[in-house]
């Protein structure tokens, strides 16, 4: 079982808002997701944060997709829905996340258990 961080958007998904998750992971962290999803590994922890931060388990949660990669510029104006609808344009969104549109992010969609 591996873990994802939601420190940033801990209350979306633990009110089930947010069900997709953009990151910019090395080739090895991305292949490593890749593998649990290629070994039927689905279900995962949720943390507040990091473990080594102090970070905490608040809930599990299923991948409903393969992890894949794309341009944050191809990202679907509906992810903005789907990521907690804490923003209302992909601008706002890359500015939160502290990405610009050229960066190439790991898409993690899943529900939360």
């Amino acid at each position: 079982m591996a873990i994802l961080s939601f420190s940033m958007t801990k209350n979306e998904f633990l009110k089930g808002n947010k069900t997709v998750t953009r990151r910019k992971w090395s080739d090895r962290h991305f292949r490593m997701w890749i593998n649990l999803w290629e070994n039927s590994r689905y279900i995962h922890d949720a943390w507040d944060n990091i473990p080594i931060a102090g970070g905490r388990k608040i809930g599990e949660f299923r991948l409903t997709e393969k992890p894949y990669r794309e341009r944050l510029a191809d990202m679907p104006v509906e992810d903005l829905t789907a990521e907690g609808g804490m923003c209302s344009s992909l601008d706002d969104f890359y500015q939160l996340i502290g990405m610009s549109e050229t960066d190439i992010v790991t898409v993690i969609r899943f529900e939360k258990l």
